[in-house]
């Protein structure tokens, strides 16, 4: 049976996990599912918050401090090494659960019926639906998808979603470097996967902004150049 390590890279979430963690309770009843909230560089009191945690939800959910510095992509990569014993299926989304989390099970469908290795919600897939982004985000995410989707054998036209689900199996046959992170992680682990030979599908999302952002954009647009520009003279 199909059992998903979901990580959650928190940074200061204290305020919003709680809510998060119903919405995805709600949404993904009859899931066989462990939650581990990566902590990379919080400041705030996550730890205090998540021991009130135990027992309020149908799945597990543990947290550890996986980074001092903001690195998701590290605390992510940490995450799936080194916690995710006895779980098949290895993913991650956002606090905010800007992803609804009702696409986690369509997710989970398509790997079980051995139609691809790798899940990823694309926001760019006409069946999905996009609410509440600012016409900035759209630009760079525009910028974004067109740039991904010319890079040779990447397998992604939305890098910057952040909802993907791989398989265990297939992430542990790659070898990745151990420091691998940022905030462009998901899309490069997607693109060697595929580039090894592992079948991706994107799946229509409901996609809604949320009430602030702790991202910047600009450090967010040069770890995905960076990552661009190395898959594109190392990977081609």
């Amino acid at each position: 049976m199909p059992r998903l390590f979901l990580v959650i890279p928190c940074r200061d979430e204290a305020d919003r996990i709680v809510a998060g963690l119903e919405t995805l309770a709600r949404q993904t009843q009859g899931v066989q599912l462990k939650v581990f909230l990566a902590d990379n560089g919080s400041t705030d009191d996550m730890a205090a918050v998540v021991a009130g945690l135990q027992g309020k939800f149908p799945f597990a959910v543990e947290h550890a401090r996986l980074a001092s510095r903001p690195d998701k992509g590290l605390a992510i990569h940490r995450a799936w090494r080194s916690y995710a014993a006895g779980c098949n299926l290895l993913g991650y989304c956002d606090a905010d659960m800007a992803v609804a989390p009702e696409a986690i099970q369509r997710a989970i469908d398509v790997i079980a019926a051995n139609q691809a290795d790798v899940v990823v919600g694309d926001r760019w897939h006409p069946l999905s639906v996009v609410e509440g982004r600012s016409l900035a985000r759209a630009f760079l995410s525009c910028i974004l998808s067109f740039a991904w989707r010319i890079l040779p054998r990447a397998g992604l036209r939305d890098p910057g979603c952040g909802f993907k689900i791989v398989s265990a199996a297939a992430f542990r046959s790659v070898d990745f470097p151990d420091d691998l992170g940022g905030f462009a992680f998901g899309a490069r682990v997607v693109a060697k996967l595929r580039r090894a030979g592992f079948r991706v599908a994107a799946i229509p999302v409901r996609w809604t902004a949320g009430p602030r952002t702790r991202v910047s954009a600009l450090a967010a647009a040069a770890d995905y150049a960076a990552a661009w520009i190395r898959l594109w003279r190392f990977w081609r």
